[in-house]
């Protein structure tokens, strides 16, 4: 498992056609590029302030996904939108590799 994670502003004067690419564009095709397991996203209470993560099965799975010409595209396009956007890559905890869930015994 693999987790990538990305904060960014969106511009405020852009929202609403920010939120037409999302729903139209970049979240369909995210969800269809293989190796990507789940994808989450978060948003600030009161800001403009987006906090996303993607889950993918490995390096490799993450590596092809951003290497490919048609990723390239669509950061580009989501780049017209956001500002001061940030990411991480993580890999699975060897202490936690699963979720837990329910009371810790």
């Amino acid at each position: 498992m693999v987790l990538y994670q990305m904060s960014f502003y969106l511009d405020k004067e852009k929202i609403e056609a920010y939120t037409k690419f999302a729903k139209e564009e970049i979240i369909p095709y995210w969800l269809s590029v293989p190796g990507m397991k789940e994808f989450r996203s978060y948003r600030e209470p009161g800001s403009y302030q987006a906090f996303a993560e993607m889950e993918f099965e490995s390096f490799e799975a993450w590596g092809k996904a951003f290497d490919d010409p048609k990723t390239k595209e669509q950061q580009r396009k989501f780049a017209a939108y956001v500002h001061d956007f940030k990411w991480s890559l993580w890999d699975s905890s060897p202490v936690i590799p699963e979720p837990l869930k329910g009371k810790y015994k």
